[in-house]
């Protein structure tokens, strides 16, 4: 199986990508990200998202928190503070 683009807003890792990127830095559950982002399999999903970022060398990664059975998400900068992220990538 071959995940989506992140880049591509119809997929669902890139409605995840999205979602997380709404709220980022903010924790989200799994059930209100998947609500968010209208998929299923949400740790799939984000699974997907973090190959993609190491692939794409993007300056965010995805940070899990659990609580008893319940799993929280969010995604974080790791560019330092004052440098432009190119999220989108570059335009021309």
């Amino acid at each position: 199986m071959h995940a989506g683009s992140i880049d591509n807003a119809s997929t669902a890792a890139g409605r995840v990508y999205r979602a997380l990127l709404n709220r980022q830095g903010e924790w989200i559950g799994g059930w209100d990200l998947s609500q968010a982002a209208h998929v299923t399999a949400v740790s799939t999903r984000v699974s997907e998202v973090r190959h993609e970022l190491e692939r794409l060398e993007r300056p965010e990664r995805i940070e899990v928190d659990q609580q008893g059975r319940l799993f929280f998400y969010r995604i974080v900068s790791t560019a330092e503070p004052g440098e432009q992220l190119s999220l989108l990538g570059d335009v021309a």
